[in-house]
């Protein structure tokens, strides 16, 4: 289990302003070795770049360039107050081309936890995947809306208390989400870590929280055409992405790599650090040199 401590700022290399649809702007950061292979971080929902700390801070910080980012409405970046900021699959895979183009990002290695599983998909589906080596999804939802509350939705997401996320009323909207964070990880967090995840979760405006999760999206179709290997990482005890979405999407790309922890909650890159970054760099070794063998 990692653990969060803000008595030890971390340090990031490099901060970027990028502009991204509608003229929103986007924090973006930058770790690890300059010249090394890139991976850009696609984080969760209510969450932000933080959520990468247990990589960027990691032994995958000698070896990768590594770039995160905060989502439209997330974080440190801007927080449009209509729906039209968010309902659009163009919106989202215009920011992440956007910081593709100003980072000069070639060849990389695209990450997706959970929500971004969706997210990282609209950017594939406006923009392919010729500029993507490799492709990991984290407890990754592969659909949005009413396909994904069918067949993906956990029972911690779907609980009532976490519907008060949605609230106006700002004593409830602390409790859903204090409630549906405790099912990030098998372990509790340390105190410096749930405070890290709570500001975060409250960050995000309530028309982001409603609008993102809503729209009705099935990107199992995208996934099953295309070229770059995907490898996909799940924990049995996740209660908010279930399982099924990572064996929905085995089941229409055989080929993927599909590794799921028989311990471990909806962040298995916080729950299991050492085996999550050890698989990542492997994960990404090997598609660098597929890559530059022309390996599908």
């Amino acid at each position: 289990m990692f653990s969060a401590n803000l008595s030890n700022p971390v340090e990031i290399r490099t901060r970027h302003k990028v502009t991204g649809a509608q003229g929103v702007t986007l924090s973006v950061q930058e770790w690890g070795n300059p010249n090394g292979t890139v991976m850009l971080f696609a984080h969760a929902y209510g969450t932000s770049h933080l959520a990468w700390l247990p990589q960027v801070t990691s032994e995958l910080a000698h070896e990768f360039r590594m770039i995160t980012f905060d989502h439209r409405g997330h974080g440190e970046s801007d927080k449009p107050l209509t729906p039209d900021g968010y309902n659009s699959r163009d919106v989202f895979a215009d920011d992440i081309q956007a910081i593709a183009t100003q980072l000069n990002l070639k060849k990389f290695i695209l990450v997706g936890w959970s929500m971004s599983g969706a997210l990282v998909g609209d950017y594939l589906t406006k923009y392919g995947d010729s500029n993507i080596i490799g492709l990991v999804l984290v407890a990754a939802a592969n659909k949005l809306g009413p396909s994904f509350f069918a067949s993906q939705v956990g029972a911690a997401l779907a609980h009532p208390t976490s519907q008060g996320i949605f609230s106006e009323d700002l004593f409830t909207q602390i409790g859903a989400w204090n409630f549906l964070n405790s099912h990030l990880a098998t372990d509790p967090f340390n105190q410096d870590t749930k405070d890290i995840i709570l500001a975060n979760s409250m960050l995000m405006p309530l028309v982001a929280r409603g609008t993102i999760i809503m729209r009705d999206e099935d990107y199992l179709p995208l996934y099953q055409n295309l070229n770059a290997p995907i490898l996909m990482v799940h924990a049995a005890d996740d209660q908010i992405v279930l399982p099924a979405a990572a064996e929905q999407l085995k089941a229409v790309r055989p080929d993927a790599q599909y590794i799921s922890y028989p311990r471990g909650a909806h962040a298995p890159h916080w729950d299991n650090p050492e085996n999550f970054n050890a698989e990542l760099a492997k994960f990404a070794r090997q598609a660098v040199q597929n890559a530059v063998s022309g390996v599908a």
